[in-house]
């Protein structure tokens, strides 16, 4: 994902704002000017005072930095909770609605980095299922056995977690990185009684795109730069001719939605039964936030434009899945 460039401290301090409920802004704005308005006041002269002459020049420097803060300070503020303000009017456009109103979108997932804005390039998700259908699937998919329907209707997170909780099954123990870009790696697998990560696992969520070999490379260079032996890529979907040749003889494991379905199957009964109550547990289609790790709200604005999932920690948070028509 790529970087934003540096950023003045005038521009954090209203992007920092803007991100808080506007009226925060507000309440920083007064707090903000009688604070350096009571530190602009000039100190009372003491007679007999022995300060020193550089102690005099520095509270004379702040004194002088306060006086023009109590301006400063106060409007940058304003101006974050202006911007929040017009935040929380436009996202009102888009209310919850029926996902029976919206035909055969597919999903991109575009997380926020703590301290930066969303990055509208790095798509996690480019091709998921209908959220017109999403409700309807979970009611429809048959849940007393596994299946690839069953592997395909469920949201990234949970497949994520199916992962992990299978390669427990195998011995390993299993680390989930937590809510945010993963850097390429969603979990870290460690033998019995190991500090580092023997394997680590990349898990995508994919019906029908396959994974390229871009994300292969991605992996392999994270398996170099963190010294891991061996890597392991799972879609529920399929990869593609180029992934699947650069995987071969770099230990890198690609586990497409068959496969995974033949090694759930190969467990034994009573653990396979294990996996799918966590799999199909509560709500396992509505998409969760990347940045959050809570579940999604589905809107559509009133003024128009595409629908998409939208995060309930917004305006704290801005990640979104945003929907485009099927093709």
């Amino acid at each position: 994902m790529s970087r934003m460039g540096k950023r003045s401290g005038i521009e954090d301090v209203m992007e920092y704002t803007a991100r808080l409920p506007w009226w925060v802004g507000v309440l920083l704005a007064i707090a903000a000017y009688f604070v350096m308005r009571w530190l602009a006041i000039p100190e009372s002269p003491v007679a007999g005072s022995t300060r020193q002459p550089a102690a005099v020049v520095g509270a004379s420097v702040a004194r002088g930095l306060a006086s023009a803060g109590q301006y400063v300070l106060p409007f940058l503020f304003l101006v974050g909770a202006g911007i929040s303000a017009y935040r929380g009017i436009t996202h009102k456009g888009g209310d919850v609605v029926s996902k029976g109103e919206v035909e055969g979108p597919r999903y991109v997932v575009t997380p926020a980095t703590p301290g930066e804005s969303p990055n509208p390039e790095r798509d996690l998700y480019p091709e998921w299922r209908k959220a017109a259908q999403a409700d309807l699937e979970s009611k429809l998919v048959d849940t007393s056995k596994w299946s690839l329907e069953l592997l395909n209707a469920l949201e990234w997170k949970r497949f994520e977690n199916l992962c992990a909780a299978y390669f427990e099954e195998l011995g390993f123990r299993a680390k989930t990185v937590r809510a945010g870009p993963d850097g390429g790696v969603d979990i870290h697998l460690y033998a019995e009684g190991e500090s580092h990560p023997g394997m680590i696992v990349q898990c995508k969520a994919w019906r029908t795109k396959l994974v390229g070999v871009s994300l292969i490379r991605e992996l392999f260079g994270v398996m170099t730069a963190d010294r891991v032996a061996e890597g392991i890529f799972a879609t529920t979907g399929g990869f593609s001719d180029d992934a699947n040749g650069f995987a071969e003889g770099k230990n890198i494991h690609l586990i497409n939605g068959e496969d995974f379905l033949a090694k759930l199957l190969a467990l034994p009964l009573d653990r396979q039964q294990a996996l799918l109550r966590l799999a199909t547990e509560g709500d396992f289609t509505t998409p969760t936030c990347a940045s959050c790790g809570v579940k999604m709200v589905f809107r559509t604005p009133k003024a128009g434009g595409n629908p998409f999932w939208g995060c309930r920690n917004y305006p704290r948070c801005t990640t979104k899945m945003q929907v485009a028509k099927s093709q």
